[in-house]
């Protein structure tokens, strides 16, 4: 008896060392879906503040939320300084904007954000020495190709730093029309944490240099320089690991 005994507990260590080892992040041929749900903090090159074609320094890099796909409502109401007239201002903005890398040997990593957002806003001044703003949209898409490097720590973390260059273009009508065409490089040092085989956390400071030309309503061209750190964390998806 003892030795049947024996007899099964060695199949069973024979099957278990036959097993092959779970796969690391980052191994050739893996594919990872990005942020599909995530937060930005002054980053987010083509989050919330890029979909909804914000084009100034002192909106640029917002803090909220950001992921694959998206929709944010703001509704803002307060006085105009030195005069008796209010201001009331609602939009909504919806986005998509997948993120996707294919590792194409081990460690090394090929992929891209792309991103189309829509936003329509509704705006009011009241009082009788300012006219009442017409309603507007706006639209924006944007593209940044990206290489990265996996480097494993001990399992289930992996360090994964990534360097990109792309384009963001915006156009909107809101009282006249404007237009913004920008070329976007972004450095991250991501940190990956996999709690199971096909989940997991990536978070990331990124450095994002945005040279932006900008077009009014009087035709006249302005080049905007910028250059944002943040930081972004979301949950992504590890297909064939």
């Amino acid at each position: 008896m003892f030795s049947g005994a024996r007899a099964v507990l060695a199949a069973e260590g024979d099957a278990a060392a036959s097993e092959p080892a779970p796969a690391r992040f980052g191994e050739r041929g893996q594919v990872a879906l990005d942020n599909l749900v995530g937060l930005t903090v002054g980053g987010g090159y083509l989050g919330p503040n890029m979909s909804a074609g914000v084009a100034y320094d002192n909106t640029w890099g917002a803090t909220g939320y950001t992921g694959a796909i998206g929709f944010t409502r703001s509704d803002i109401r307060g006085g105009m300084p030195g005069t008796a007239s209010t201001y009331s201002a609602r939009s909504s903005t919806a986005w998509i904007s997948p993120s996707v890398d294919v590792f194409v040997a081990d460690r090394i990593s090929v992929g891209a954000t792309v991103g189309f957002s829509y936003s329509a806003g509704e705006y009011d001044v009241g009082g009788d020495d300012v006219g009442t703003a017409p309603d507007g949209h706006a639209y924006a898409i944007s593209a940044v190709p990206r290489v990265g490097y996996a480097i494993a720590l001990n399992e289930p973390l992996t360090v994964w730093p990534r360097a990109g260059l792309g384009y963001a273009g915006l156009r909107a009508d809101y009282a006249g029309h404007y237009a913004m065409n920008a070329w976007i490089g972004v450095v991250d040092l991501g940190l990956v944490y996999r709690p199971t085989k096909h989940v997991f956390l990536h978070v990331a400071p990124e450095l994002v240099l945005r040279l932006a030309r900008q077009k009014g309503e009087s035709g006249v061209f302005q080049d905007n320089r910028a250059i944002n750190l943040g930081f972004t964390g979301g949950l992504g998806i590890l297909l064939n690991s």
